[in-house]
């Protein structure tokens, strides 16, 4: 199963090359126990400083409550992060998320998190007027990722027609 899900998120990336319309912006896969759907990796903008922008997918399994949120976030040093705040609608703040991986790529540190929280957490966060937004809290500083507003109803748009596409379908494996 670990096999099929490493070589599930390859082929993943790899389309996301090509990605163009909402259809081109998530795979789903039907399963015994339900729909997966990935949404692939995507870009969230930093706010903070001159760095790279944070890069973000989302799988989500339609007899699950929770999503899972694998970011990867690039830095001028190694990090120590205390905690990853998601911001919209709500606040949720999550101390308890899992680190894959810090490695250097070039110049840069390459940290891979993972989060967990609730779907309803993921509609609200992207139901909201005001920009969706990820602070990262180290022991060091803060590092903010979000939209403008200008840019922020065209990513929201898309994500709504996703999350819609997954409710519709969740209902069927309740």
């Amino acid at each position: 199963m670990k096999r099929f899900f490493f070589l599930f998120v390859a082929v993943c990336l790899i389309s996301s090359l090509y990605a163009s319309s909402v259809e081109d912006k998530y795979i789903m896969k039907t399963f015994e126990n339900g729909q997966l759907y990935f949404i692939l990796p995507y870009e969230i903008p930093v706010q903070t400083s001159k760095a790279k922008a944070l890069s973000a997918d989302i799988t989500y399994l339609t007899t699950s409550d929770s999503v899972t949120m694998n970011i990867s976030v690039w830095t001028d040093r190694e990090l120590a992060t205390d905690s990853i705040a998601l911001e919209g609608g709500e606040r949720i703040v999550i101390k308890d998320f899992q680190t894959f991986f810090i490695e250097p790529e070039g110049k840069l540190w390459l940290h891979r998190y993972s989060l967990r929280y609730p779907l309803v957490c993921l509609t609200k966060l992207y139901a909201a007027e005001s920009p969706f937004s990820m602070i990262i809290y180290t022991r060091e500083q803060e590092m903010a990722y979000g939209y403008s507003s200008k840019v922020w109803s065209k990513e929201r748009a898309w994500m709504n027609k996703i999350l819609h596409t997954i409710d519709s379908n969740r209902r069927l494996y309740k």
